[in-house]
């Protein structure tokens, strides 16, 4: 019986069926989608189209968005956040405001649905064209900075 090509064949089978279920990807879950409203602040220091991530004492995600343009402090920024899995999409989105008030050049948001684990983030402002990503551990203290490609 163990010579025979059929016990082979079926072996044969059997493994590829065995590491077919052990490669297929595990299913996310399904997705959630938050709101953060943020914050304007000016800068009189040009910089970089950029972002920080900063994980905070209490777990929350700070994140600070510099080198916005055409921005003035009576428009708005904020974060729509899509988590799936540890894969995070944060959609930037600016509302410019009036031309003659002060220049905003700084965002910020606080971000407090994410869990104490390590996430793959994927920042995009669909306004500018631009985007970056990461991976962040969820620990207090942790922090990255990128910019905006």
């Amino acid at each position: 019986m163990f010579g025979s090509i059929e016990f082979y064949v079926v072996a044969v089978f059997i493994a590829a069926a065995v590491i077919g279920l052990a490669a297929m990807p595990r299913t996310k879950g399904e997705a959630r989608t938050f709101l953060f409203a943020g914050e304007l602040a000016p800068d009189s220091t040009p910089s970089e189209a950029g972002i920080v991530a900063r994980v905070d004492d209490r777990g929350r995600l700070d994140i600070y968005r510099y080198g916005l343009e055409g921005i003035s402090m009576e428009g708005a920024y904020s974060l729509a956040v899509k988590i799936t899995g540890f894969d995070v999409t944060i959609e930037e989105r600016l509302t410019a405001g009036s031309r003659s008030a002060e220049a905003a050049s700084i965002g910020y948001a606080c971000i407090d649905c994410l869990a104490s684990e390590r996430y793959h983030i994927q920042y995009r402002s669909e306004a500018t064209g631009r985007s970056a990503a990461f991976s962040i551990n969820m620990r207090p203290g942790n922090e990255v900075k990128r910019l905006l490609g």
